[in-house]
Parts: structure tokens; C-alpha cells; sequence
């Protein structure tokens, strides 16, 4: 190249410039001979494109398009341009999944000059207003095969598709078993010792009370663990705001506590425990004091799930597991999957109370049960010294 050709980027500038003053065709010249000077220029390939659109030319657009895209996958006009591309010939699957690219892409930028912000804006609406006009065509043609929105999995996949749910899935931070069913939530109906345990909330809100009251045998949730360096990042590390209370802590009765809860003891009696030498079955009132939030964890295996027997309930309480959450009502079991993503809160004034205790999951057998118990166990009693 002489001296005297212009370069690339000197054709691209004066081609926007042919655009801005109205001048379509003269923009074009410039943008094929910036693009014959620098074939690797996803600019000028872009700016070939709008130079196209302003002519009507979809075909020359569309592929200025592409090769702009080839060469940048990240380019933030190429991108906005082709979802906009697509809305115009009628393909909105296609645009709202440009749309939510550069949607992303423009999200993770540090800084976006103002023009481009408001098209990010633009484009943002546009892509709700598909997924509203998608929503609107699924649910018309579902409902005509009978469907009805409801708490079944199906409805919750329908949401999923929508975009109105995320995928949670099981995480344990210890031991994970394969092919068990990715439940948040279990109903209380699926327990037959369910209601007997409900129907002892009068009684062991008596001792509950009691407990409270003295302020005595309560301890921090988390308490500081030396053989364990996570602990330490948990804003809540020895903080009395969540407290607990031990019957039973590691499959150990705790003597002096549990003898000052009879009735409580006594109402467990029929609740088939899950039992890990070492570990479980552990048996807590769980206090979370007025402004206090849980944040989001998950349990260390998906082979057990707590159950939370709700004590005292004040407005402004919940519990999120995964997509879903639940408000405690007092004497009504809440059962579900720790080790899938959870958090709880407690917004209000006032203490909330519930008795927390774990189960085996209903879809292992007893083998099933004593195996994973025996490989719980093996963890804890390893000692790298001993080999």
C-alpha cells in the first residue's frame, strides 16, 4: 500500500461519516473498499451492513453481517444489528437470542458509550416483548391440550422454558448419590409420622418457650471448626443471631439439654432418624433472631433430608430452596433437599423458632442406607497417619 491509499480504518471513519449525512450509497463504496483493503476488519464489515440496510439490500446485509460475526463473535453492533436483522424478517426465536447475547456481552463491559447504552435498553425491551408474545402463543396451545398452570413438574417445567425458573440441581459439599430425583421440596402427606410429630406442637412449644426464657444451652450455629477453613468466610461465625439448641448434635444426645425437653424427646420417638455414626441424627431448635439472613448453601450430602418443625413465626419469614420458596406456619412440617441451593431469613422483629431434624431420603432402601452410613463413617474415621 502507497503512501497515498488510504487505510482501513480511514475508509470505515469517512463511510460513517457518508451515513450520518444521509449518503447511503457513497457509505457502501467506502465500506467494499475498506473491507477489500482489511478482509480481518469486523468494523468495516459492520459498517458495510448498515450501509446495506439503509439500501434495502437484506442479502448484502445479512452476509456483511456474518462476516463481521465470524470475525468477532464479541462485536456489540454486529450482534445488535443481526437480532434486529432477524426481528424484521419475522425470525423472533432467532432475534431474542441475539438480543440476549449482546444483552450479556454489554453487561460484562466495564463502560459502553451513552448511544449504546440506550440501544442496549432498546434491545433489552424488544426481547421481552418476544418472550411475552412466546409466552403468550405456548400457553394458548398448551391450554387447548387441556393444560392448566399449576404446582405439577410439568407446570414448573413450562417455566423453566420460560425463563421464570432457574435449574437448581443437587450440590452437596461431602457426598453426592447418583440418580436420586431432584426434589426441593417434599409434601408432608408423603409422611405417615408427619402428622403425629404436628400434633405435638402445643407441647413442645411448652418447653421451647421454657428454653428461651432461661437463655441457657443455646450456642452459635457456626461455630469456628480448626480441621475446616471455609467456616471462616461465614458472616454469621459464632454470631448468637442463628442459635441453636442440641438435643441431640452428631448423633450424640445431648443429656443435659434433651432432659430439660421430655415431651419433645418423646415426640421423636416414631421419626425415622437418620442415622451416621458420628453425625446424625442431629435433633436442634434453630433461633434466628429479628434482621438476620442465612445465606445461600447447600448440606453435605443429598442422601438425607431436614425437616423443619416451625415453633414460632412471625410475619416477614421464609425459607428458599432452590426456585422455591415457602413461608413457615407454625405446627406445619416443611421437608426438603439441603443439599440443593437454600437460604432463610428473618426480616421481621421479633424471633422465629423451629425445630430442625433430618431424615433418610424415602427413595433409599435400608441397604441403601446402611452403605452410605458405612461410607459416611470411613470419611470420618480416616486417619492419613494410620496408612
Amino acid at each position: 500500500m502507497s503512501a497515498n491509499t488510504p487505510d482501513a480504518q480511514s475508509l470505515t471513519s469517512a463511510g460513517l461519516a457518508a451515513l450520518r449525512r444521509g449518503d447511503p450509497q457513497a457509505a457502501r463504496e467506502l465500506f467494499a473498499r475498506a473491507v477489500s483493503v482489511a478482509p480481518g476488519d469486523a468494523a468495516a464489515w459492520y459498517g458495510a451492513s448498515v450501509a446495506h440496510r439503509a439500501l434495502n439490500a437484506p442479502a448484502e446485509e445479512s452476509a456483511a453481517l456474518e462476516q463481521a460475526l465470524k470475525l468477532d463473535v464479541n462485536f456489540l453492533p454486529a450482534l445488535i444489528a443481526k437480532g434486529d436483522f432477524c426481528a424484521r424478517f419475522g425470525d423472533q426465536r432467532a432475534a431474542s437470542a441475539y438480543y440476549s447475547a449482546a444483552s450479556k456481552l454489554a453487561s460484562s463491559l466495564p463502560a459502553l458509550p451513552a448511544e449504546w447504552r440506550e440501544e442496549v435498553r432498546r434491545i433489552e425491551a424488544a426481547a421481552q416483548g418476544i418472550a411475552q408474545s412466546f409466552e403468550k402463543h405456548l400457553r394458548a396451545t398448551l391450554s387447548l391440550r387441556g393444560f392448566e398452570s399449576g404446582t405439577d413438574r410439568f407446570s414448573r417445567g413450562v417455566e423453566l422454558l420460560l425463563g421464570k425458573r432457574q435449574i437448581y440441581l443437587q450440590q452437596p459439599t461431602n457426598f453426592y448419590y447418583p440418580e436420586l430425583p431432584q426434589i426441593e421440596f417434599y409434601e408432608r402427606k408423603e409422611f405417615s409420622w408427619a402428622a403425629a410429630l404436628e400434633l405435638q406442637t402445643p407441647r413442645i412449644l411448652t418447653e421451647i418457650s421454657a428454653l428461651i426464657e432461661s437463655e441457657t444451652g443455646w450456642v452459635p450455629y457456626i461455630e469456628s471448626e480448626t480441621r475446616r477453613p471455609n467456616a471462616y468466610a461465614n458472616p454469621l461465625l459464632n454470631d448468637p443471631k442463628w442459635s441453636a439448641f442440641y438435643l441431640i448434635k452428631n448423633g450424640t444426645e445431648v443429656a443435659a439439654n434433651a432432659g430439660r425437653c421430655p415431651n419433645t424427646m418423646g415426640a421423636l420417638r416414631e421419626v425415622p432418624l437418620c442415622r451416621v455414626p458420628g453425625r446424625t441424627p442431629s435433633v436442634l431448635f434453630s433461633l434466628l433472631r429479628p434482621g438476620t439472613r442465612i445465606r445461600p448453601h447447600h448440606g453435605y450430602t443429598n442422601a438425607r433430608l431436614i425437616c423443619h418443625l416451625p415453633l414460632i413465626v412471625p410475619a416477614e419469614c421464609g425459607l428458599r430452596v432452590g426456585n422455591e420458596t415457602r413461608a413457615w406456619r407454625e405446627g406445619e412440617l416443611l421437608v426438603f433437599d439441603d443439599s440443593i441451593e437454600h437460604e432463610a431469613w428473618n426480616m421481621s422483629q421479633e424471633l422465629r423458632v423451629v425445630m430442625i431434624f433430618d431424615v433418610w431420603r424415602p427413595e433409599l432402601s435400608e441397604r441403601e442406607q446402611s452403605l452410605v452410613a458405612a461410607t459416611l463413617e470411613a470419611v470420618d474415621r480416616f486417619d492419613s497417619a494410620a496408612l
